[in-house]
């Protein structure tokens, strides 16, 4: 499972992914990668951040998620 997160310009994309890395690690899945390039965000038609990106597919976009949100999108991807 390869899990993205997109922006890092603000508090909030920077904890959303804290976030993911916590959520990742207690489903035992590796850790997120954070892409803060704009180009790069755009090229998986987000608009805002922070967003995250699960197996190729937005799965959150334009808000912060605690860890156990995270989880669950993760869980049900499994």
């Amino acid at each position: 499972m390869k899990i993205i997160t997109l922006g890092s310009c603000c508090k909030k994309s920077t904890q959303n992914h804290q976030n993911a890395v916590i959520a990742a690690k207690n489903c035992g899945v590796e850790e997120p990668v954070n892409l803060s390039d704009i180009n790069e965000i755009m090229r998986y038609g987000v608009m805002m951040t922070p967003a995250i990106v699960i197996d190729g597919k937005v799965v959150s976009t334009g808000r912060m998620l605690s860890v156990e949100q995270i989880e669950k999108l993760i869980k049900v991807r499994m």
